[in-house]
C-alpha cells in the first residue's frame, strides 16, 4: 500500500467519524420528543459551528507552508468558517435559530462557488476532490433537516421564540 493511499484514507477516516455526531443529532432530532429535540436542535447547530472552528484552524495552519501570495489569500479564506460560525450563532441568539441555521446552509453552498475555493481544491487529488464533495453535501443535508426541523408546520417548534 502506498503512503498516500494510507495518508487519504486517514484524512477520510477523520473526516466521516468528525461529522457523525452532527448526522446522529440532526436525524434524532426526528425521533425524540420536542422537549430534548429543541436542545438537540442548538447541539447540532452548536457542533456544526465547532467543525466551522476547526476548518478555520486547520486553514490557518496551512498558511504557514505556503508562498506569500497564497499566504494572504488563505488567511482570508481561514477567516470566512471562523466569522460564519460566530454570525450564525449571534444570529440564532439574537434573532430566532431559523435565521442562524438558513445563514450557515447559504455559507455552505455559496462557499463551493467561489473562484478561489474551487482553484485550491482543483490542487487537490480526484479522491480529495470527491471527499469534499461529499461531506459538502452531508453538511448541507444535516443542516436542511435542521432547518427543517424548525419550521415543521405540525410541531412548530419555532413558536418558542416568538
Amino acid at each position: 500500500m502506498k503512503d498516500e493511499d494510507v495518508l487519504f484514507r486517514s484524512i477520510q477516516g477523520i473526516a466521516y467519524v468528525s461529522i457523525t455526531p452532527l448526522i446522529v443529532l440532526t436525524s434524532s432530532l426526528w425521533f425524540t420528543s420536542d422537549n430534548v429535540a429543541y436542545f438537540l436542535a442548538h447541539s447540532a447547530q452548536i457542533y456544526f459551528s465547532v467543525l466551522l472552528f476547526f476548518l478555520s484552524g486547520n486553514i490557518w495552519s496551512i498558511r504557514s507552508s505556503s508562498n506569500e501570495n497564497l499566504n494572504k489569500q488563505l488567511t482570508f479564506f481561514s477567516l470566512i468558517p471562523f466569522i460564519s460560525a460566530i454570525f450564525g450563532g449571534l444570529l440564532t441568539i439574537f434573532i430566532n435559530p431559523i435565521s442562524g441555521i438558513l445563514f450557515l446552509l447559504s455559507v455552505v453552498y455559496v462557499a463551493r462557488h467561489i473562484s478561489f475555493i474551487n482553484s485550491i481544491i482543483s490542487l487537490f487529488d480526484s479522491s480529495y476532490k470527491e471527499l469534499i464533495n461529499k461531506i459538502s453535501i452531508i453538511l448541507c443535508i444535516c443542516l436542511m433537516l435542521i432547518f427543517t426541523y424548525w419550521i415543521n408546520p405540525y410541531t412548530y417548534p419555532i413558536e418558542i421564540y416568538n
